[in-house]
Order: C-alpha cells, then structure tokens, then sequence
C-alpha cells in the first residue's frame, strides 16, 4: 500500500475520486455527503495539525431538553461506544451527538479514506432511527 501525503489537495482529489460532493468550508475542513441504504448523510472532514484525518456526522442527533431523555441518550450512545469498531459517537459544545472516525495521517492510504466514510455511513444507517428517537423522547 502507498501511503498518502495528506493534505488539502489530496483530501479533495479523494472525495472527487469516489464522487463524493466536495465544498471546502474552511482552510482544512470540507463538507460532503455519502448514501447510506436509508439515505443520504452529511459528512465534514477536517485535516489537524495534531496529524490526524477527522471524519464526522455532525449534528447526528440533537440531545433531548429532558435530563430523562438525556440520561437514556447518553448511556445507550456509551453502550453502542464500548461494540462500535473505528467508530465513536460524542457529544460536541452544542449538545449536539457526533458520530466520527479518526485516522493518522502518516500511514493513510486511500482505500482506508474510503474506509472512513463506509463506516460512517454503516453506522449512521444502523442507528439513526434508534437515537433520534431517543434524542427527541419527552418523558
């Protein structure tokens, strides 16, 4: 495998590669969207200083204004955290849920680029219907 130098041009020329939409939304963040069996999601990269390719579904939910709710949220998105595989869902300032994948930059080679975005898009398949039900719960 050959490793990639990342950098803007390179994160660009692969998300074009694959036909992904690509609209640079920042010095090293760009917005997309991948299709997933139960539709489309959004996705933003941003490429770190710290040497690491973020990948995000975000906002993937909202959390709930019932601290009920919350509590039910937050520990099913702990227990899905502890089975999840290169994945991991978190919560951002604005209380919004975020799913991401992370990748270091050194050893990056494209198919585990395209790697990144299939597991975003399986796990965003797999569970979106299940926690925005929970994140919009009222009890």
């Amino acid at each position: 495998m050959t490793h990639l130098r990342v950098d803007s041009d390179t994160v660009e020329s692969l998300l074009r590669s694959e036909d992904w939409p690509c609209e640079r939304i920042g010095d090293s963040t760009w917005r997309s969207r991948a299709q997933g069996m139960g539709g489309s999601f959004p996705f933003l990269i941003h490429l770190d200083r710290g040497g690491f390719l973020n990948f995000a579904v975000v906002p993937f939910a909202r959390s709930p204004e019932s601290k009920q709710a919350g509590a039910r949220l937050y520990r099913r998105l702990l227990e899905l955290n502890h089975s999840l595989l290169m994945a991991k869902f978190s919560i951002d300032d604005d209380l919004d849920v975020v799913l991401s994948v992370e990748y270091p930059t050194a050893e990056l080679d494209a198919s585990e680029f395209r790697d990144a975005v299939d597991v975003l898009t399986y796990y965003a398949d797999r569970y979106h219907d299940e926690l925005t039900s929970l994140a919009g719960s009222t009890e």
